[in-house]
């Protein structure tokens, strides 16, 4: 560099980025901060088969506990597996229920597959489901299942499996 023209920086201190005083964060100290998620009921956008919107044509936002509701009657209604943009553990196997030999053997189905879907909320907002029962129609079934949320929040979830789904 002598022969352009040019002096080398005195390099006798370590150059560094980051500040002296600046404390490193251990791996340790980064997975604890993951396991810290939040659990609750986060507001989200109030829909019913579109976004709900107001006079002036502005989308309306539901609370926590009705963002929770639609959550869980979006992953009563959706069959598992039949979209890759949700998780292979959201929604429930209908037609597998639906297939079943009896009403009875089919409400089995149902009540494991529902119960495995509303546990698999990546918020962790059910605590229990308190009660599941079934309305039977000709080629569909109507699902009402009552949730208890972490907090003691209660919500009752319907869904119609199978047949004309409007």
């Amino acid at each position: 560099m002598e022969e352009l023209g040019m002096e080398e920086p005195d390099m006798e201190e370590e150059d560094s980025l980051f500040p002296e005083d600046m404390e490193e964060m251990t791996m340790e100290e980064d997975e604890e901060l993951d396991e810290e998620e939040e659990t609750g009921y986060l507001p989200g956008i109030s829909f019913e088969n579109d976004f709900l919107r107001d006079g002036r044509y502005v989308v309306q936002a539901a609370s926590g506990i009705e963002a929770w509701k639609q959550w869980c009657s979006n992953c009563l209604a959706t069959e598992r597996f039949s979209s890759p943009l949700y998780s292979t553990d959201f929604g429930i196997s209908t037609s597998e229920a639906l297939a079943a030999g009896s009403r009875e053997e089919a409400e089995a189905v149902l009540v494991s597959e529902i119960t495995e879907a509303i546990e698999a909320d990546p918020y962790g907002r059910a605590d229990h489901i308190n009660e599941i029962s079934f309305q039977w129609g000709t080629d569909s079934v109507t699902v009402l299942v009552d949730i208890e949320g972490v907090d003691g929040a209660s919500i009752d979830v319907e869904a119609v499996l199978g047949g004309n789904r409007s």
